[in-house]
C-alpha cells in the first residue's frame, strides 16, 4: 500500500496535470514496488515559502534522515 506525500511550493494545476502527475508517480511505483495500481495513493500539499522551513525541512528533511532516500542541493 505505497502512499507517496509530496509537499512543494504553492502552484497551480489544472485537474488534468494533477492526473498525469499521478499517473507518472504511481507508474513507478507500481514498477519498482511490485504493486498495484489500485494500491497505490498519491497526495499534493501546498506550503508557503515562508513555512517551509517550520512545516518541512526541519521535521521532515533534517529530523528524519533516516527515512530520505534523496537529499536535497539546498540548505536552509
Amino acid at each position: 500500500m505505497p502512499h507517496v506525500d509530496i509537499k512543494s511550493f504553492p502552484r497551480e494545476f489544472t485537474d488534468e496535470e494533477k492526473q498525469a502527475l499521478a499517473d507518472d508517480i504511481t507508474e513507478v511505483i507500481v514498477r519498482r514496488f511490485a504493486s498495484k495500481t489500485d494500491s497505490v495513493s498519491v497526495s499534493l500539499q501546498h506550503v508557503s515559502p515562508d513555512a517551509w522551513r517550520e512545516t518541512v525541512y526541519e521535521p521532515e528533511i533534517i529530523g528524519q534522515p533516516e527515512f530520505l532516500i534523496k537529499k536535497p542541493g539546498y540548505s536552509m
